[in-house]
């Protein structure tokens, strides 16, 4: 895809996505703060965008904000220049003051509270139930294999996304012992480096099963990308909650507050709603219990490494 179709095809996209958002606008005469914005390298910019730009634009409107890079390049109006950063980076940057708002993976966030000086404040979800999105963890192969137990695949290949992963590999990690696979020991890891890459290679037989989040292997299937008749699962989880949008502590209150405010009152339009398993829009969560189940997952994995 070229520079120049990234450009105006996004600024278009983030023109129709803006008109379904909603929520206060800030006093004009306040004055804007600069606030560094990055999200995790799940999809591409135009899936991003597809997503997250509607919103991004309408919070720096609302809240009076300016959204940049690391470079300190505006996002808000150009999307094709936000940063997709790998998991470290993330929370390092928060951790050092120069990002104050990101998207967390699952797995990450507890690392962006206690490291990077972050306060994880909003999930997507429905926002008149108040109930955050939610995912499990799934062991998958084909179909037409003849796996029909987590056992069965003891001496195979299996993949893993990346080693920060929630449900990409902390928690197979720590859940697959218990149903007769231990990592490393009963089977071969592969990092793939995401969930479509897990799901795409089993199916094609670089692995003989992966282990995905569900919302991202539905995802695949909306799209059209897969077919969930092509697979069998052998096993899930208990849900976990979904990625979460994180701010640094270091900002000045009133701002913290703008930016809550501001997220909350945003609704996804209609696409990005069906591509993220129906939330209209992002609710508060209470991070200490919602992500207890991670930080058991994490201190399981640690145990495990000792």
């Amino acid at each position: 895809m070229s520079t120049s179709f990234q450009r105006h095809g996004l600024g278009i996209l983030l023109a129709t996505l803006c008109a379904s958002s909603y929520g206060p606008t800030a006093d004009a005469a306040t004055p804007r703060t600069r606030l560094a914005v990055a999200f995790p390298k799940t999809y591409n910019r135009v899936e991003t965008a597809m997503l997250y730009g509607g919103y991004l634009k309408r919070l720096a409107q609302c809240a009076n904000v300016e959204l940049v890079n690391l470079r300190g390049e505006p996002v808000s109006e150009r999307f094709d220049a936000l940063d997709l950063l790998p998991e470290s980076e993330l929370v390092t940057h928060m951790r050092t003051g120069r990002l104050q708002l990101a998207q967390f993976f699952t797995g990450l966030v507890p690392a962006a509270i206690d490291e990077g000086q972050g306060e994880a404040f909003a999930v997507r979800g429905d926002t008149t139930s108040g109930r955050y999105g939610s995912y499990r963890l799934h062991l998958i192969v084909r179909a037409d294999s003849s796996y029909l137990r987590p056992p069965d695949l003891t001496g195979t290949r299996i993949a893993h996304s990346s080693v920060r992963s929630n449900s990409g590999n902390l928690a197979p990690r720590a859940l697959f012992p218990a149903i007769g696979l231990v990592p490393e020991r009963d089977y071969e890891v592969v990092y793939s480096g995401n969930h479509e890459r897990s799901i795409v290679g089993t199916f094609y037989g670089f692995w003989k099963g992966a282990a995905v989040a569900s919302d991202q292997f539905e995802r695949m299937v909306r799209k059209g990308e897969i077919k969930p008749q092509d697979f069998r699962v052998l096993w899930a989880s208990e849900p976990f909650p979904v990625e979460a949008m994180v701010m640094s502590r270091q900002l000045a209150p009133d701002v913290q507050q703008r930016v809550r405010q501001c997220t909350y009152g945003y609704r996804f339009p209609a696409k990005a709603s069906s591509l993220l398993d129906g939330a209209d829009g992002f609710v508060p969560i209470d991070a200490e219990r919602a992500f207890a189940g991670v930080r058991l997952v994490l201190e399981r994995t640690r145990a495990s490494t000792r």
